[in-house]
């Protein structure tokens, strides 16, 4: 090999990396952004989808809970309605137990 291609050989290291390595950094930092964005957009998108799933399910028992209070409290009030009837049924056996003693029946 010459002394001018030895000379040519030395300087294309230094040319490339004068040269095509911006190039070359400008080129990965691009693909790496763009890389990122896609990948944001996957993470916004899947987060979006949960945030919504989460809200649906949470209306859902929103109205699944509203739904068993109105049952408890029907209930509750079936109950508070037949509380008086209760107490005058024992009231009443209490009675015929009573005459049932002072007859001599029992």
């Amino acid at each position: 090999m010459g002394l001018l291609a030895r000379k040519v050989a030395e300087k294309v290291p230094t040319w490339i990396s004068r040269f095509l390595l911006p190039e070359i950094r400008n080129i990965v930092k691009k693909e790496v952004s763009n890389q990122i964005a896609i990948l944001d957009t996957k993470i916004e998108e899947r987060t979006k989808a949960l945030d919504t799933k989460i809200e649906e399910r949470t209306k859902a028992l929103e109205v699944e809970i509203s739904a068993l209070r109105n049952e408890m409290n029907a209930r509750f009030d079936s109950i508070e309605k037949r509380l008086p009837l209760i107490e005058r049924i024992a009231l009443i056996e209490a009675r015929i137990e009573k005459l049932e003693k002072h007859v001599g029946i029992h």
